[in-house]
């Protein structure tokens, strides 16, 4: 059952229905009990008045004035064990009378006895059981069918309060169906009932995430634009001047212009592709990954712009550690600090690469001999795009944020530092992943 509504009201009916059936059978015990205690007080009362009464008088002697028609039926024994008085001839009781209570089968019928001895004689007072379970009924039913009547208005108001106590829900769904699709603001947890108000906390928190979420889809879709127009418009320029070239050596140099513009052009489109699956990595589960493994793909995924800038990039370093980190983010991790390494390395220059453990944490450092970053544009390096006045043609400023941002998905920090080579040494901290 998924309706909320439904469940409460299924529910609460049946919690009102049980309740009303356990009410009415108890009330319908106590009735029958409390009824069969009024009879057998109202037998000792008149047994009580026989014993009053004066025996001898006119008319109440053996067997006169006796009728067939009452419930009850009265006998008096003499001391001597005769029968002196019976207000129903054809009903005799035992002539062995137990005093107090009892039940007899006369006639084939039970009866409710009660005796006692007064002056001698034994009086006997008695009512036919079938008489007393009618009356008894009668009673009963008569206490237990004014609830059974009160349980239709209870369910009513079972169903008025569901209703109201869903109606803060009921607002809450409008106020979202009535949201447009980009209004992120956040609802008042304190306008709802407590119990509501986790919800609200919780989906102020989703409209927080999505707020980030889109706010970096649109500044990634604007600065991908306004990065991809200088390069586009260069790579028309240069095809224009190739197609213009006057001679063989002048279409050479304009096809060598070319060929570097496309190659710059596709690695932005590769950084920028790397940057969107960084932000959108969390798709990506994080699971025990080699980070020495990570360092060597890197290695080998730069050895051809290593050789190319006659740049001596090696893996100085290889603890076996393991960390928890989405494989392809940390790959792309590694391989975006070695490819930065090696682009700002002058030709003839040198990057080191070291994965170690220190203090707990697993390290990946990775130093080089280019010009290194001042320490007061060290925390700007990480924003998009941002690329210092003096960094050489060819780079995008998107490889530090693409660390950054799979780094903060890895838990792990990032630092600037100066290398003992002379340039920049970038270092990344995990925490160590545990054995299960």
């Amino acid at each position: 059952m998924k309706s909320l509504r439904a469940k409460l009201l299924v529910l609460l009916t049946a919690a009102v229905l049980t309740a009303a059936l356990v009410q009415a059978v108890a009330v319908f015990r106590n009735a029958m009990r409390e009824a069969d205690a009024v009879f057998d007080y109202h037998l000792q009362q008149i047994a009580l008045s026989l014993a009053t009464g004066e025996l001898g008088l006119p008319g109440f002697g053996p067997r006169s004035g006796a009728r067939d028609d009452l419930d009850y039926v009265f006998q008096v024994w003499s001391p001597d064990g005769q029968r002196i008085y019976v207000s129903r001839p054809r009903v005799e009781l035992p002539d062995q009378a137990v005093l107090g209570y009892a039940t007899a089968d006369v006639n084939n019928r039970k009866w409710r006895v009660f005796s006692m001895q007064a002056g001698g004689r034994t009086i006997q007072v008695a009512q036919p059981l079938l008489s007393r379970r009618a009356l008894a009924l009668t009673f009963a039913l008569n206490s237990v069918w004014p609830m059974l009547l009160i349980v239709p208005l209870l369910l009513l108001v079972v169903a008025w309060v569901v209703r109201r106590s869903l109606g803060p829900l009921r607002s809450l769904s409008t106020e979202l169906e009535n949201r447009a699709a980009t209004s992120f603001d956040p609802l008042d947890p304190s306008a709802v009932m407590q119990e509501m108000q986790p919800v609200v906390r919780a989906m102020n928190g989703l409209f927080a995430r999505t707020r980030q979420a889109f706010d970096a889809q649109q500044m990634f879709v604007a600065d991908a634009a306004h990065e991809l127009r200088s390069p586009l418009a260069a790579l028309r320029l240069q095809l224009q001047m190739l197609d213009r070239a006057p001679d063989e050596s002048a279409r050479r140099l304009a096809a060598q212009r070319l060929d570097a513009g496309i190659d710059r052009a596709t690695h932005l489109v590769e950084q920028l592709l790397a940057l969107a699956r960084a932000d959108s990595g969390g798709r990506e589960p994080a699971a025990a990954t080699s980070l020495a493994d990570a360092a060597r793909q890197a290695l080998g995924d730069t050895v051809d712009l290593a050789q190319a800038r006659q740049v001596d990039a090696g893996l100085e370093q290889a603890d076996e550690l393991t960390v928890l980190a989405p494989p392809q983010g940390l790959r792309m991790l590694a391989r975006n600090l070695v490819d930065n390494a090696v682009r700002y390395c002058p030709r003839g220059g040198r990057v080191d690469v070291r994965v170690r453990a220190e203090a707990g944490r697993a390290l990946l450092e990775v130093d080089d001999s280019g010009p290194g970053i001042p320490a007061s544009e060290r925390p700007r390096v990480f924003d998009r795009f941002y690329r210092r006045a003096e960094s050489p043609p060819g780079g995008s400023g998107l490889g530090l944020a693409i660390v950054k941002s799979v780094a903060e998905r890895s838990h792990a920090t990032v630092d600037l530092l100066d290398s003992p080579l002379g340039g920049l040494r970038v270092r990344v901290s995990f925490p160590v992943a545990q054995p299960d």
